[in-house]
């Protein structure tokens, strides 16, 4: 069963997006057309509560001046997904934990990893069940994106980056929750042409493709 067709079988009615700056929205030219609002649209979600946080990372490791990056998923996930429930939960997480290279002793894809499988794990342990949970690949990053960024978030390589998808689906399917392949749904586009003019993130077609691999997402095997 699909996300979408288990999340109105099951007669859900709320429902929390966590992530970054694709998550609020940005690229997309009105709410509606973001990710979020489209799958949102398309259950007729009753509440649908957006957590997300432009800039923001996963991993709450240390970055180049020693410090978490503010407002990162980890130090957030009580608050913003246990703390205020929802029916179902979506999360979008690794696109900024995959572009940043300036701390690669402590900010790399295994401290990724270790803290979204303990996130997870927690949200488990607090009542969520794994079907109430989507996880989401990264988002692809066009190969100009890999060069474009503020300071320590550029440099990064194609391989690299699929480190972080990768290293999600993995966890998502351990989990046994519902996986979104949003980066490989993207990848099957020609390069560039599901970004916005700022390259970082997606245009309007882009936030389609995300909102379909969401509502598409099913629970599989692991790769592994």
């Amino acid at each position: 069963m699909q996300f979408g067709d288990w999340f109105r079988a099951a007669g859900k009615r709320s429902l929390v997006v966590f992530g970054d700056s694709i998550t609020v929205g940005v690229g997309a030219t009105v709410p509606q057309r973001s990710w979020a609002g489209l799958v949102a649209a398309e259950l007729a979600v009753r509440e649908l509560r957006n957590a997300g946080i432009s800039g923001s990372t996963l991993q709450s490791s240390p970055m180049a001046d020693g410090l978490p990056r503010p407002g990162n998923g980890f130090s957030r996930y009580g608050a913003a997904l246990i703390e205020a429930r929802a029916d179902a939960i979506v999360i979008l997480y690794g696109y900024n934990d995959a572009r940043y290279t300036a701390a690669p002793d402590a900010f790399n894809v295994e401290a990724f990893s270790r803290q979204y499988h303990e996130m997870v794990a927690a949200l488990l342990e607090a009542g969520y069940v794994p079907g109430d949970i989507c996880i989401g690949s990264p988002p692809f990053i066009p190969t100009m994106g890999l060069y474009h960024g503020s300071t320590g978030f550029t440099g990064q390589s194609r391989a690299g980056f699929e480190e972080y998808v990768h290293a999600v689906e993995v966890l998502a399917h351990e989990f046994r929750c519902f996986y979104a392949p949003v980066y490989e749904r993207m990848a099957t586009h020609r390069d560039g042409t599901l970004a916005s003019p700022d390259i970082t993130h997606p245009n309007d077609l882009g936030h389609e493709v995300i909102a379909r691999s969401v509502l598409e997402a099913t629970v599989g095997v692991s790769p592994d």
